[in-house]
């Protein structure tokens, strides 16, 4: 099984990055967890954020289109879930047989709509919105406590 995370942008602050490691390092005890940073484009002058997501998306589509496993896409119109929830997901994925999970993690204007056609499952951290630098370190953190919560481990309490 390998977890692969394509990151819209770089994580700058180096205290996020290093909670985003500590998680990823956690979660590779389980699977394989690899990180893509993608590139992410700066909008126009003038440019509303619906036409700058629509303009990214090709590169972005085609990045996540190219890896081969389940698509997921980290959306707020994704089904709200406890933790408990997503880990009975997650082990329902797991279950399956899917070798790969894919994650998609956006930048700070989130997705045109081809990008959540494209993806099988919609996943949302909360019906809040955070930084994305933020929404990696949930993200990450959330996948281990799952894999904690699927194998009976204490860390959920």
């Amino acid at each position: 099984m390998r977890l692969l995370m394509l990151l819209v942008g770089r994580t700058r602050d180096a205290a996020w990055q290093k909670s985003q490691e500590e998680y990823r390092r956690r979660i590779d005890r389980y699977f394989r967890c690899d990180v893509r940073e993608l590139k992410e484009e700066k909008p126009g002058r003038n440019e509303l954020p619906a036409a700058y997501c629509r303009r990214q998306a090709p590169r972005l589509l085609a990045e996540f289109n190219r890896e081969p496993g389940l698509k997921l896409l980290l959306d707020e119109r994704g089904p709200a879930r406890t933790s408990r929830e997503f880990a009975a997901f997650l082990a329902k994925l797991l279950g399956a047989g899917h070798r790969n999970l894919v994650f998609l993690c956006g930048g700070a204007f989130g997705y045109d709509e081809s990008l959540r056609q494209a993806a099988d499952h919609l996943v949302a951290l909360s019906p809040l919105t955070f930084p994305h630098e933020l929404a990696r370190v949930l993200l990450f953190e959330q996948l281990y406590r799952a894999l904690t919560i699927i194998r009976n481990e204490p860390y959920h309490y």
